[in-house]
């Protein structure tokens, strides 16, 4: 919730908002608020940082939900037993306990 600065009441209404980005390139855009506070008539502005678009946009990590075969894909008394999951077998393959 946005408070005023001056007078600390919550009773503040939204009138202009806009987005900055850095001409530079590097950093994040941020998003420019100005606000009116009724109590007192105050006028303000809030910046807040918005997250960029590369790092929305990045691919999540996707558990496997059947676990991916290596080798023959016949039949066999091992496949009979409970199969491996895909954090198991990657396990075993770097050795890590």
């Amino acid at each position: 919730m946005v408070e005023c600065p001056r007078c600390k009441s919550t009773d503040v209404e939204l009138t202009k908002s806009w987005d900055v980005k850095p001409k530079s390139g590097r950093g994040r855009a941020i998003r420019v608020s100005m606000y009116l506070c009724h109590a007192c008539g105050h006028k303000f502005r809030k910046a807040v940082k918005l997250e960029e678009a590369e790092e929305a946009s990045s691919p999540a990590i996707v558990q496997a939900t059947q676990p991916v075969t290596i080798g023959s894909t016949a039949n066999t008394a091992d496949d009979s037993d409970q199969k491996e999951s895909f954090f198991e077998r990657l396990k075993r393959s770097f050795h890590i306990f």
